[in-house]
């Protein structure tokens, strides 16, 4: 199951990367919650799919980049199959 962990917005470190990053960790949660719906248990792969299917269906391309680094940020944690 993935953990998603939100940043606060003013964090210790002062990185703005974190707080450009809130957008895409809501997009993730938004995304499990909705897979919970219909399903006990979400992996990665499930959130990677629901982003590539919105990636494909979206109109607005301030939503579409922020799915776009949410998928970027899902990827980068996931490890690779062997």
């Amino acid at each position: 199951m993935t953990t998603i962990t939100l940043v606060n917005e003013q964090n210790s470190t002062g990185n703005p990367f974190s707080a450009h990053m809130l957008c895409e960790q809501r997009a993730i949660q938004e995304i499990t919650y909705e897979l919970l719906q219909s399903q006990q248990h979400v992996s990665n792969k499930d959130i990677i799919a629901k982003l590539i299917e919105k990636l494909e269906t979206e109109k607005n391309v301030v939503q579409l980049d922020i799915y776009r680094n949410a998928l970027e940020a899902v990827l980068f944690q996931t490890p690779d199959d062997i």
